[in-house]
């Protein structure tokens, strides 16, 4: 049996005097959201209250100190996919706290059964999805010095922003992402599929733009007008992926530590492991072996089979990611076979220079 659940511990003090209706509104809250299977509630003299309801989730208990305007409350639940955070705010929305002291514990994972074959799935997952980040940040670092020349500057900025990108997205972590750890890396997955597989077509295309501008306009291509636009454009594709790399290994720490209580530090030593193979593959075996954007659909194909094996692996049931990955994966799978000739068609439709 799964010992993990969730705690939420909740002291306030209300702006007002607590009336019967307020507690009554808690206790409906309760009622909506969890199961009740028993209920057990004592009146003090002169005045506060104690409430414990059984639940099949655990159980949940509010201790009222009306001379004080102070409640303190307690919901334990072994659930570990029900929304504690959702029922705080429905129960700050019935009642005007004026202070509010408030968390949520994670509980019961030293009576968990360590599952080590899903800890090695987190960490064989995070060796391939860091390879993969850092291999669209090569690539969109060769395509730009490819159509804006000076190598060393375009590989060197890459770099720098994909790693300043990776803390902002470390940063707001908690703004972007819900709970429900798995899903939602399913999502970043998917985005960063879409994103990092056309990024190097993307700019090719931005690039032709501002040469098409330029010529039509009468502007030179090396103008400030044109440079500076140009540089902002490719360089936001490089902290888009940058950002989404960010959320990813704070998402994988998270899902690790679903399975046993480890140290943060691990996926960390994958992290920086996965990220040493592709800088390795990348120069010496992948560049020399296929073309630019071939490597953007391979890619870009591994993340869409990495977010159908979590799927798969964790029974995650939706329709919604299930149709996008599946259609995912038939059009990067028809760009792979048809690659030669959706190239060839994109580099002499987009590009004014020489072989791309």
């Amino acid at each position: 049996m799964d010992t993990r659940s969730q705690h939420l511990i909740f002291d306030a003090v209300s702006e007002r005097d607590f009336t019967e209706s307020d507690i009554e509104a808690i206790k409906k809250i309760i009622e909506t959201n969890l199961t009740v299977i028993k209920k057990v509630e004592h009146k003090f003299t002169p005045q506060g209250e104690t409430i414990v309801f059984i639940l099949s989730e655990s159980h949940f208990t509010i201790h009222t100190y009306p001379e004080n305007r102070y409640l303190s409350m307690d919901i334990y639940v072994c659930n570990l996919e029900t929304n504690l955070e959702k029922i705080m705010e429905e129960i700050k929305a019935v009642i005007p706290f004026e202070k509010i002291d408030s968390r949520i514990l994670q509980r019961g994972k030293i009576g968990h059964r360590e599952d080590n074959r899903n800890l090695n799935m987190v960490y064989f997952l995070t060796v391939v999805v860091a390879c993969c980040s850092i291999l669209y940040e090569f690539l969109l670092a060769q395509s730009i010095s490819t159509t804006m020349g000076n190598t060393a500057l375009r590989y060197n900025l890459t770099i720098g922003l994909f790693i300043a990108s990776m803390g902002f997205g470390a940063l707001l972590y908690k703004k972007f992402i819900s709970k429900d750890y798995f899903k939602e890396f399913i999502k970043v997955e998917l985005i960063l599929s879409l994103v990092g597989g056309v990024a190097p077509i993307l700019v090719l295309i931005i690039d032709y733009l501002f040469n098409s501008f330029s010529r039509t306009s009468g502007v030179s291509f090396f103008s400030s007008w044109v440079q500076t636009p140009l540089f902002t454009m490719n360089h936001l594709l490089i902290v888009a992926i940058g950002f989404l790399s960010g959320l990813e290994l704070p998402l994988l720490m998270d899902m690790s530590k679903q399975f046993k209580v480890t140290k943060g530090y691990f996926v960390l030593a994958y992290d920086y492991l996965g990220t040493l193979i592709g800088a390795i593959l990348f120069p010496i075996v992948i560049l020399p072996s296929l073309h630019i954007f071939t490597i953007g659909y391979v890619v870009s194909l591994i993340n869409i089979l990495v977010a159908l094996f979590v799927m798969i692996k964790m029974n995650i049931e939706n329709k919604k990611y299930k149709f996008i990955i599946w259609t995912m994966l038939i059009i990067w799978v028809l760009l792979i076979i048809n690659s030669n000739t959706v190239n060839q068609l994109i580099v002499e439709k987009f590009y004014f220079g020489g072989k791309f």
